[in-house]
């Protein structure tokens, strides 16, 4: 899978809630404070003065470049994390949004669009019609992340000593664009593109 490496950036994002580094390759959730006050929303309006109501996490960000076609690979290192999801998705409403749905959990779903993996606390989250939850005695400290987008699989490996494949995402259903996809979640630790 390494052979395929992709060059993975971040892409930028309206949600005062995460930080992207000025070389695109790291995201970490921060509070969003005016004032004194932390604010949970946020209401900006896009251009044609609609209002978009931007939520600490969960909303993520997209990586670049968008696949669609070919074997990709990349790495991101989460081992200062306690709580994050990444993967791939399918934007139901374009590159730069994605759909808002009132229960997290509902969210990161195949049928949405989301072939993701997380952590939560101690156990790693595999994001199925019906999550899997899997308390691992070695803590993932390195996500390897392989697409074979003609073949319909998204793969996950830890990629610290010693390498093994996590979990696979197996008769993915891709119509256009995939995305590399990023949640720092709300631990402030970064996630970074390796």
């Amino acid at each position: 899978a390494q052979h395929h490496w992709a060059n993975v950036t971040l892409t930028p994002s309206n949600n005062p809630n995460i930080v992207i580094s000025e070389n695109k390759r790291e995201v970490k959730y921060t509070e969003f404070f005016h004032g004194n006050v932390s604010f949970g929303f946020k209401s900006t309006y896009n251009l044609t003065g609609i209002p978009v109501i931007t939520r600490p996490c969960p909303e993520g960000i997209l990586g670049h470049p968008a696949f669609t076609s070919g074997k990709n690979y990349w790495e991101v290192d989460v081992s200062e994390k306690t709580a994050w999801i990444l993967g791939v998705c399918q934007p139901k409403l374009g590159p730069t949004q994605t759909p808002f749905f009132p229960q997290q959990g509902s969210k990161y779903k195949p049928v949405h669009g989301y072939w993701v993996i997380g952590l939560q606390g101690q156990s790693h989250v595999f994001y199925e019609e019906n999550p899997i939850f899997m308390t691992l005695t070695i803590p993932s400290r390195r996500i390897g992340v392989f697409l074979d987008y003609e073949a319909g699989t998204v793969s996950f490996f830890s990629v610290t000593h010693p390498v093994y494949l996590m979990y696979k995402f197996s008769g993915c259903s891709f119509s256009n664009e995939v995305f590399p996809y990023f949640n720092p979640m709300t631990c402030p630790r970064p996630m970074t593109l390796c």
